[in-house]
């Protein structure tokens, strides 16, 4: 069966100049929606809020950035898009993914999270943990029931001080968004499109 977004790929390429770059985007309280605005303005690139249902639009790109959010050290929703690769026909296509938390991220929670969300084949600079935002005051119930179910295993691997400053931080809440982290991630996009 053909794939409607490949044949959509070929006339786009043909009919006009679009952009080569989407950048796919989860959000929840808001840190990730606004590292994707910064991330399209600066690259110029289409951007798109996660729908399961338009994943597919995907395979019209060459450059990809999926952006969400962690919880309990799983990057949500970058799952299906993984898992899809091939079925979409991007599984060659560059693919950088980044994903926003209240964690530092030191050396060893950054490969911890690579490892577990099956990004450990990433080449070098397409995988960035950035600084989000939370707020207890605005946490949705299941989301409060999801860590508190959790325990300290979101706290893997973390040193007993990186583990007292999450506490903390879940406690009265936190905002480390900053614009000047997605520095890297511009670089690699303008590296891939020369």
């Amino acid at each position: 069966m053909r794939n409607p977004n490949r044949q959509a790929a070929k006339r786009r390429a043909v009919e006009s100049e679009g952009s080569d770059t989407i950048l796919i985007y989860n959000s929840s309280n808001g840190a990730t929606e606004q590292y994707a605005e910064w991330i399209s303005k600066a690259l110029d690139c289409d951007v798109m809020k996660y729908s399961r249902g338009k994943l597919g639009y995907a395979s019209m790109y060459q450059n990809i950035i999926f952006g969400s959010w962690i919880r309990g050290g799983e990057i949500t929703r970058y799952n299906m898009l993984r898992a899809n690769l091939v079925n979409f026909g991007i599984e060659n296509n560059n693919l950088i993914v980044f994903a926003t938390g209240i964690i530092k991220p030191s050396d060893e929670y950054t490969a911890y999270v690579k490892s577990l969300n099956g990004c450990k084949q990433l080449p070098e600079g397409c995988f960035h943990l950035l600084p989000g935002r939370y707020d207890p005051s605005g946490c949705k119930s299941a989301d409060r029931l999801a860590l508190k179910a959790m325990g300290d295993r979101i706290f893997t691997p973390l040193s007993k001080e990186e583990i007292s400053a999450a506490r903390d931080r879940f406690k009265v809440g936190y905002d480390g968004v900053e614009i000047e982290t997605i520095k890297p991630i511009i670089e690699k996009v303008l590296e891939f499109r020369q």
